[in-house]
């Protein structure tokens, strides 16, 4: 590091002559500077005791800040997609009570055929909604799904005395304990009227457990509590589960209705935020809905990282203060050996070269750049970084701090200003220090400069460049902006794929169905007899492709729901044998049984497994030549796997086609589609719902030469063993 030279005032010039001078002082205790330098160190001790407290209660404070921003929007998300789920519910309730006004006025509500229609609703709603439709006098007539039990009557039950008041609400929402399952349920109901007049009430059961598995898939593993309330405070589900909390009101609950009534609290209507018993806690209620979430979160959890920071700070004060009293120690001390001085001031002299070009080299090879300007704007100190960064020439020492801006601004590395304006604006701002901040150079690199003060109003400067960091940071950003519009828009898509698509297509293929059959009456055209089974087969296969994209986003999102069970392997293949019996037939290819003699059970779901089947054998046939032959195999591979294998001589498929096969909407070539149709989500599906069980697929083909899946699954003992194995939420997974 390039120095100036030390000046030296002629009054102590002379080595002896100024210790004498301060010995003379000392011995009549005139001067005694041992005193100004403890009371110094003590006051920097204060102060950095100050600044760190100060740090302390600014970090405590965000950190609290951020955990009731990070509240607030998971009581949003909780809303929201609870919200989401009821409005289904709603528009389910509101088309079966239109289905059942347009029934004939002389078809009474306990009849087989309302009863199959709120199943057909009861199907296109949310997993186990269980219609009930309840006659004006309180008695369950009719439900989708009938419940276990004796007749039962619901006069008293306070969602039909709802719908009997003066003003009667259009939605009525509240639990329901059913006896007889020792369970709890929330109904959502709404009035029925036949000809103008109140018929009874039509209701949909839904179990309090969706709600919870809502709840813990918003807070996931946060360490966030959730509860989902009704308006009056009543527990409906909770995450984590506490089943024994449903239906009754909690305390928290209890004052925040009772602040609701009183108007008191500073949060908007209707929402609390703040903390209580060490939780910091936030709820709300529902815009549309009676409900109320509440979500929560330990104080302790929140102000973990803080706790740790604050051991950190105090280790490094008490090393600060233990460090600092040393120092003062020793100084103290070197007051006493007056007799030394003169060697030892030879001696650090020498020292201090040494140091002084151990320092120089060691700045010279700093990966920032440095410089020191002194009060009055001169170059004191710098390294060759400084001037690379800043592309500047060979400085020289004392050289002014306007010189080196002017030439800067002629330049134009501040843009286009006036020189002597911008090299007067910047040095009148150089001197405020400390401060960080980035600029841009010419060169397209971004610094971050990092100004402090020095002893004597000397101003230290450091140099980075930030320009890597910079890039990185933006292209983060810009991931993460892009994986949030893709999240979004999945979302968005199953939605309206849910709704949109599969509730009106039901519609066509029943009603196609009933024109086929002939049900009321034979058509005079047998071109429409056509047409009515083109559009009935057309629906039917348009449907089959939106379930194999809803099953394909399940898969992805991990989110697949398995009833595993004890099923022989060679009965679920017969089953998909049987079933694509008339297509094989249709295209004169042969498929071949090879099954074991003896049973090989798997622990299974027999749906997902039945159509593991199906899909595989369907490409099978679909992909043979007319007359080939098709060989189904199923095994035991081994005393903990099951086997089963589908050969066909068909096209094949290269090593890169069938990667390309087995990711979602992709087809192993080109012309596939147009020669043989599909969506391409068979392959993929396939491969979920195997990996799903714990087993994998594999594919061997070659081109035309035909291809052959493997698929290998554990046998219900293995299953059961590694479930065992697993903690029980994962083996309940």
């Amino acid at each position: 590091m390039r120095r100036r030279p030390m000046a030296t005032t002629g009054g102590a010039s002379h080595p002896d002559r100024g210790w004498s001078a301060f010995l003379r002082r000392r011995r009549h205790g005139r001067w005694r500077p041992q005193r100004a330098i403890v009371a110094l160190v003590i006051l920097i001790v204060a102060a950095y005791a100050g600044a760190t407290g100060f740090s302390l209660a600014r970090f405590q404070q965000r950190a609290l800040r951020e955990a009731a921003t990070t509240l607030d929007n998971v009581g949003g998300a909780v809303e929201i997609a609870t919200s989401r789920s009821l409005v289904a519910v709603s528009a389910l309730l509101f088309g079966a009570a239109r289905a059942v006004t347009t029934l004939s006025p002389a078809t009474p509500l306990d009849d087989p055929s309302v009863g199959a229609l709120l199943r057909r609703f009861s199907a296109q709603g949310l997993p186990f909604c269980n219609l009930l439709l309840v006659d004006r006098r309180g008695r369950l007539v009719n439900a989708a799904w009938k419940p276990p039990g004796a007749v039962r009557n619901y006069a008293a039950s306070p969602f039909f005395a709802a719908h009997l008041a003066r003003n009667p609400p259009p939605l009525f929402i509240d639990l329901m304990r059913d006896e007889p399952l020792q369970g709890w349920s929330l109904v959502v109901s709404r009035p029925l009227f036949r000809d103008g007049r109140f018929a009874g009430v039509i209701a949909a059961e839904l179990p309090t457990a969706s709600f919870a598995a809502i709840l813990r898939m918003v807070v996931g593993a946060s360490g966030i509590e959730a509860a989902l309330l009704l308006d009056r405070g009543a527990v409906i589900a909770a995450a984590p589960a506490r089943p024994d909390a449903i239906g009754h009101v909690p305390p928290f609950a209890t004052a925040f209705l009772d602040r609701l009534a009183g108007g008191k609290g500073r949060s908007p209507p209707g929402v609390f935020a703040g903390e209580e018993r060490g939780r910091l806690r936030h709820i709300h209620r529902f815009a549309a809905f009676p409900l109320i979430a509440a979500v929560s979160r330990a104080r302790a959890a929140v102000l973990l990282r803080w706790g740790r920071v604050l051991f950190e700070l105090s280790i490094g004060f008490a090393m600060f203060a233990v460090t600092a009293a040393t120092l003062t120690s020793l100084i103290v001390r070197a007051f006493n050996r007056r007799e030394r001085a003169a060697l030892a001031l030879r001696r650090n002299e020498a020292r201090c070269k040494r140091q002084s070009a151990l320092l120089q080299s060691t700045l010279e090879s700093m990966a920032e750049g440095l410089s020191v300007f002194d009060r009055n704007g001169r170059l004191i100190a710098w390294n060759q970084r400084f001037c690379e960064l800043l592309d500047l020439p060979p400085l020289t020492l004392g050289m002014r701090l306007s010189e080196i801006l002017m030439r800067q601004a002629v330049r134009g590395d501040f843009g286009a200003v006036a020189p002597e304006a911008e090299v007067a604006r910047r040095i009148a701002e150089f001197h405020r220090v400390p401060q960080i901040k980035e600029r841009l150079t010419p060169t397209g690199r971004v610094l971050q400069i990092r100004r402090s003060a020095m002893p004597d109003g000397a101003v230290l400067s450091m140099y980075s460049d930030i320009t890597d960091l910079k890039n990185s940071e933006k292209k983060l950003i810009e991931a993460r902006h892009q994986a949030e519009l893709a999240n979004q828009a999945k979302s968005e898509f199953l939605a309206n794929m849910s709704h949109e698509l599969r509730t009106p297509l039901n519609a066509v293929i029943g009603f196609s169905e009933v024109i086929v059959k002939q049900i009321f009456g034979p058509l005079a055209n047998e071109k429409y007899l056509e047409y009515i089974k083109d559009i009935h087969s057309s629906s039917l296969h348009l449907l089959s492709i939106i379930n194999d994209v809803l099953d394909m986003s399940k898969i992805e999102a991990g989110k697949l729901d398995l009833s595993r069970q004890r099923l022989r392997l060679q009965s679920v293949a017969a089953v998909a044998l049987r079933i694509l019996h008339e297509r094989a037939e249709s295209r004169r290819v042969a498929i071949i049984p090879e099954f074991a003699a003896e049973d090989v059970m798997v622990w299974a779901d027999e749906r997902a497994i039945k159509q593991v089947f199906l899909n595989l054998l369907a490409n099978a046939i679909k992909f043979s030549r007319e007359g080939g032959t098709v060989y189904l195999r199923v095994a035991q591979d081994g005393p903990a796997t099951a086997l089963a294998e589908i050969e066909d001589h068909g096209i094949g498929m290269t090593a890169e086609e069938q990667e390309r096969a087995l990711e979602p909407f992709a087809q192993a070539q080109a012309a596939t589609t147009r020669n043989y149709g599909g969506t391409g989500l068979g392959l993929p599906i396939t491969k979920g719902l195997v990996e799903a069980h714990g087993g994998r697929l594999t594919i061997t083909s070659r081109p035309g030469h035909g291809t052959t899946v493997r698929l290998i699954l554990p046998i219900e003992q293995a299953w059961l063993a590694s479930a065992a194995l697993q903690p029980q939420g994962a083996a309940a997974d």
